[in-house]
């Protein structure tokens, strides 16, 4: 009946509590459940016919209910086009498109409310503070480290460790060259690392914890400067600047089911995690 219709029409528009129109439904399992069971009753009323404006009808509200906008729009696009033409059916024509437009304004107005929140919580995060004596410690550090790099006496060897890197090349030999390019990288830092107090010439540890504080502060965001070095040096280097102090084991396959490509060509699950 009509006066149906304009009752659910004004429950339609009633303004949410505060959060999301889906809040609700998920405080109360239920309440959500009994809105995807309204849901899939009017689609399965709509094939039977699709001619039933009330089955779509309820099928939108219930889909409003849950914030499932998409798939609230289609069925009050359905109802829409499920209501009789002619002037008596006027007003259920007019209903069921304010209904539309209700789903999409409301969406929208979910959407606003979340970028809302997410830039709230941007602007609460704390600052970095970063020490003033640190920063400088890291850019006079960093420029020592890449001026070293672009010397000939690093450049002229290190050309010739790459060279030697390519197609075929096997894992233990591939190994031993980038061994070699990191040792020759070390015999240029040790001596500026010591200045700053790290005895990096025997210590692997050493070398750890002075690429990880100069890595920190450029990640604090206050240094870009810092990070643009670090960038250069990785170029320079030509290792990824967690494998500057000491090699890393890379995991290839961390999936052992995940289906793939084997060496020999054929195709099936991994039989064990692997590193390289």
């Amino acid at each position: 009946p009509e006066s149906s219709l304009h009752r659910l029409m004004a429950e339609s528009k009633k303004a949410p509590k505060e959060g999301s129109i889906g809040d609700a439904a998920l405080e109360d399992p239920l309440s959500g459940l009994a809105a995807e069971w309204a849901i899939e009753d009017a689609e399965e009323a709509l094939k039977l016919d699709a001619s039933c404006f009330l089955a779509a009808w309820e099928g939108a509200i219930a889909a409003k209910s849950i914030a499932w906008w998409s798939k609230g729009r289609h069925l009050a696009k359905q109802a829409m086009q499920a209501v009789p033409a002619g002037p008596k059916h006027r007003a259920q024509r007019e209903t069921a498109s304010t209904l539309f437009i209700l789903l999409a304004e409301e969406e929208e107005g979910e959407k606003n409310r979340k970028v809302k929140e997410m830039q709230a919580a941007k602007e609460k995060r704390p600052e970095i503070v970063v020490d003033p004596k640190e920063l400088e410690w890291a850019r006079d550090i960093a420029t020592q480290l890449n001026e070293v790099l672009k010397l000939e006496d690093f450049r002229r060897p290190h050309h010739q460790l790459w060279k030697l890197v390519g197609p075929g090349l096997h894992k233990k030999d591939a190994e031993e060259v980038f061994s070699e390019i990191r040792n020759l990288v070390w015999e240029k830092w040790n001596s500026i690392a010591w200045l700053h107090g790290y005895r990096t010439s025997w210590d692997v540890k050493a070398r750890q914890k002075m690429c990880s504080r100069l890595v920190n502060v450029a990640n604090t965001g206050k240094a870009d400067d810092v990070k643009k070095l670090i960038k250069e040096m990785e170029d320079r280097i030509c290792l990824d600047w967690p494998e500057i102090a000491e090699a890393a084991d890379k995991i290839e396959h961390d999936e052992t089911w995940a289906w793939t490509r084997h060496a020999d060509g054929t195709w099936g699950a991994w039989g064990r995690t692997t590193l390289r």
